[in-house]
């Protein structure tokens, strides 16, 4: 697993050009979202929202496309299939140009898989709430009060909590560990869910179903190494979370927090796809 790790890094290190469209949208999404929010009209509203929507799936389609290819193309660097450096640079920076395929090609079929994934997330999570009422205790908190303290100062998170009486503590910390396990379990379990959309070009209503069945296979036969990097994933991500603090100071941090937040986002992609390549 840590021959993975580190290659990932080197792919990154060697092909920063994967890492500008991320950039770029999310850039484009910070605005687009802004505009969002200050609609009034439904119906506007609506359009904004279904563009929106399509915006994110289309960005995915062409950036996940432009990751495989990445990874294909750093097989060949390892195989020495390049006569050159300057032929192997060309190559890393035509890499841009397979964006605009993935869009063309894989746009439909990861729409689909899309609203499929957030349809189950959406209904997995009601209905862990709905089981949990039944054998958790009742939380009395204000979660829309606790979360605006979570995103707060430490300072104010740290009084919020000593406010809290030992039941309330209790059932929250029960609830938030039960819930996490939740999403834990579902994201491991659709971990390698879009690698497995772009294994192969099908039907679009039956995308989100065969690559999930392609996904779980691959999970099985490889379920101690899958296992390993997600919580790889899941200690960068404590990490990132901990730094987040540092990136509000000011725009300056700000800026650098949204350069690093976008290595972190496009080195967890290119190590699932990774991983799933060379494996599958």
């Amino acid at each position: 697993m840590s021959s993975y790790i580190k290659k990932a890094f080197d792919i990154i290190r060697k092909n920063v050009i994967i890492i500008q469209p991320l950039i770029l949208f999310f850039i484009v999404f910070i605005f687009t979202t802004a505009a969002l929010f200050q609609l009034i009209h439904k119906i506007t509203y609506i359009v904004f929202l279904i563009t929106n929507i399509l915006l994110c799936t289309a960005f995915i389609s062409g950036w996940f496309y432009m990751i495989k290819k990445t990874i294909e193309h750093n097989s060949k660097v390892e195989n020495k299939e390049y006569k050159s450096d300057k032929e192997e640079i060309e190559a890393s920076l035509a890499l841009g140009r397979e964006f605009f395929t993935g869009v063309g090609d894989f746009f439909t079929p990861v729409t689909f898989t899309v609203v499929c994934y957030v349809a189950v997330y959406i209904l997995i999570i009601f209905l862990s709430y709905k089981s949990g009422t039944y054998f958790l205790p009742y939380a009395d908190v204000n979660w829309v009060e606790f979360m605006a303290k979570a995103n707060s100062t430490p300072a104010e998170m740290h009084n919020y909590v000593a406010s809290l009486s030992y039941n309330q503590l209790l059932s929250m910390n029960l609830w938030i560990l039960y819930m996490s396990a939740i999403v834990t379990v579902f994201t491991f379990l659709t971990m390698f869910l879009f690698p497995a959309v772009f294994d192969k070009k099908e039907e679009y209503f039956y995308v989100p179903f065969s690559a999930f069945n392609r996904n779980l296979v691959f999970l099985c036969r490889n379920f101690w190494g899958s296992l390993g990097i997600i919580m790889f994933l899941f200690f960068l991500q404590i990490v990132f979370s901990m730094l987040s603090l540092l990136f509000s100071v000011n725009i300056i941090m700000f800026i650098i927090g949204v350069i690093l937040f976008s290595y972190f986002v496009t080195y967890t992609i290119v190590l699932i796809f990774l991983y799933y390549e060379t494996r599958k």
